[in-house]
């Protein structure tokens, strides 16, 4: 792995990154699948190493690190040529006679992408692979909690014939890693806490470095009374609970029509009751390995019940926390105001669809959400409403894993988005060019000005867009209709 002088790496990674950018979309494409096989190689690897540093169990290292990452390479593979391909725009025919328009996609340069620890493999090489499709560089800083997640992704990066320095790992400390910016990438894209966020995007808004963020959520599920219930609390139970609640499209509210809440909950505190803590391949959810993620969500849990909320079911033993739910939850507690990452969801009643639809877009956090419904139309409807990024109706977290789709949070939990099409246009730039085959010595609007020019081109702008065309439109659209 990297770990030297982040100027020396960057020149480094500058100069390898011109001739990748120069090689055809197919070329690259056809290198960056030796990747993909390396990965399905060394999978049982990938997993073992995940589920020792992060605590979870095989099947979602499996499932969320390994299949999610596979998948959106594939997807690439298939699309990148046809998505990144130059093409013709269109024109105002009267005023570009001659002119032809055409866009192409160039790389940015060298990408900085600081990847989180709650899915290690998944977060670092999802953005790590989208920006080498479109051309660039990869400075990967990889969390300082994972670094064998980290030496393996070197090496696999390696073992599959990538020019050597186009993808630079290293998993330093956050004071050591954020020298990297000043380093000046052409891109940074960043996964993590709010709050992190918000300090490298001032960081980087200093040296006019454009960012990608994609930051904390606290999901809201909405459930009315037409749901199937069975369906409804499984899939509550797993989009809550899955990865011990360290997942940034996790569910941490629950709003449920008040005819059903207290069939719902009842329901609701079973399922999660059952859960099994561990981490073989039966168990359901890992442990809360982080002491201070573990420490922070005590403390939002704790001052919750302080100001009178509910804690219906949950405990914590070591590592081992059982999901923890809460009804009564003052929107004034730390638990609704912070991020929280774990195992731990608040529940709460509306009496209709719009009180349901402006308790989910209180929060500042707006990344996914889900809405149980029997009426789909009335879950379109619903999920058209959200302030959220994404929304799933009668599922949960399975939507952002589509590669073909894009994914993002707006408001607190980010901006930006990748995945589907706009991951590869996100870490592109968009060059316009203009052909002009007319030759004519000089266009009409050429120096010298005239007064005869001025003359004709605003009785040109008046007949295209002239407010007797306003007025006219106006009467034939209040004129009664017979």
């Amino acid at each position: 792995m990297n770990s030297g002088d982040p100027a020396l790496r960057m020149a480094a990674a500058q100069i390898v990154q011109m001739a990748w950018a120069a090689l055809p979309v197919g070329v690259r494409v056809r290198r960056m699948r030796s990747l993909r096989f390396a990965i399905t190689q060394h999978m049982d690897e990938i997993v073992q190493t995940v589920c020792d540093e992060v605590g979870k169990p095989p099947m979602d290292a499996l499932a969320g690190d390994v299949m999610v990452v596979l998948e959106q390479l594939r997807f690439y593979e298939r699309h990148a040529g046809h998505l990144l391909r130059s093409r013709k725009d269109g024109k105002p025919w009267f005023f570009f006679q001659g002119a032809r328009f055409f866009r192409s996609y160039e790389p940015h340069g060298t990408v900085l992408v600081f990847a989180p620890w709650n899915y290690p493999f998944q977060l670092s090489v999802l953005p790590m692979a989208t920006a080498l499709f479109a051309g660039n560089a990869v400075l990967l800083k990889c969390s300082e909690h994972t670094p064998r997640t980290a030496r393996l992704i070197q090496e696999l990066c390696d073992s599959a014939s990538l020019p050597k320095g186009l993808v630079q790992v290293s998993c330093d400390a956050p004071e050591s890693a954020s020298a990297l910016i000043d380093a000046h990438p052409d891109l940074l894209f960043f996964t993590g806490s709010a709050h992190n966020g918000v300090v490298l995007a001032q960081r980087a808004a200093a040296l006019m470095i454009p960012t990608m963020m994609e930051l904390g959520g606290k999901d809201a599920a909405i459930v009315f009374d037409s749901c199937d219930l069975d369906r409804t609390v499984n899939g509550i139970a797993y989009g809550s609970s899955s990865n011990a609640g360290q997942v940034c499209v996790g569910t941490k509210r629950i709003y449920v029509q008040q005819s059903i809440f207290d069939q719902f909950l009842a329901a609701f505190l079973q399922r999660v009751g059952e859960l099994r803590v561990g981490s073989t391949t039966d168990s359901d959810i890992g442990p809360v390995r982080m002491e201070f993620v573990r420490q922070q969500l005590l403390e939002q849990v704790e001052n919750a019940v302080n100001h009178g909320a509910t804690l219906h079911t949950g405990s914590s033993v070591g590592h081992n926390i059982t999901p923890l739910v809460l009804t009564g939850v003052p929107e004034t507690s730390r638990l609704l105001r912070e991020e929280a990452f774990g195992p731990v969801v608040c529940v709460a009643a509306f009496e209709n669809e719009e009180d349901a639809i402006q308790a989910a877009n209180a929060s500042p956090f707006q990344l996914s959400a889900s809405v149980w419904t029997g009426d789909l139309a009335q879950g379109r409807r619903v999920a058209s409403r959200l302030a959220s990024g994404s929304c799933a109706i009668n599922d949960v977290i399975r939507n952002i894993g589509n590669p073909a789709c894009a994914f993002g949070g707006n408001r607190a939990s980010g901006h930006g988005r990748y995945h589907g099409a706009e991951g590869l246009y996100s870490f592109s730039r968009v060059k316009t060019i203009m052909i002009m085959r007319e030759r004519r010595k000089r266009e009409v609007h050429w120096f010298p000005f005239q007064t005869v020019t001025y003359t004709r081109l605003r009785k040109l702008l008046i007949l295209r867009h002239g407010a007797f065309r306003l007025k006219r439109m106006i009467g034939s659209l209040s004129t009664p209709v017979q």
